[in-house]
């Protein structure tokens, strides 16, 4: 289920600290190879993104229907994303964030 967004409601974004913690991992080896400022830019614009449009943004990959929560993903360079979406709630869970190899590797 999608929220209407003019007017309507915003999603709330979640990770667990195991979530968080690669984050900040990915973003450690992100800085490593240059790529730091990078990488925050795109993490800021993911979670604005999630926010406003979570049930709309990327593609899906499957359901969990038992959670009634919906897996998809973004590429938002240098990084992919990977989270649920309630489909009861406007909740989002980040499950994953990966920095993308760079270009011609």
């Amino acid at each position: 289920m999608t929220y209407p967004r003019n007017g309507g409601i915003d999603y709330e974004v979640y990770c667990s600290a195991v979530v968080a913690k690669s984050i900040r991992d990915v973003h450690q080896r992100a800085v490593q190879e240059g790529r730091g400022e990078a990488m925050v830019a795109a993490f800021r614009d993911v979670v604005e993104h999630l926010r406003r449009r979570a049930a709309r943004l990327g593609e899906p990959l499957y359901r969990l229907p038992a959670l009634r929560i919906e897996v998809r993903h973004a590429l938002f360079r240098p990084i992919a994303v990977q989270f649920g979406v309630c489909e009861d709630r406007p909740l989002v869970f980040i499950k994953s964030v990966t920095l993308l190899s760079l270009p011609g590797l």
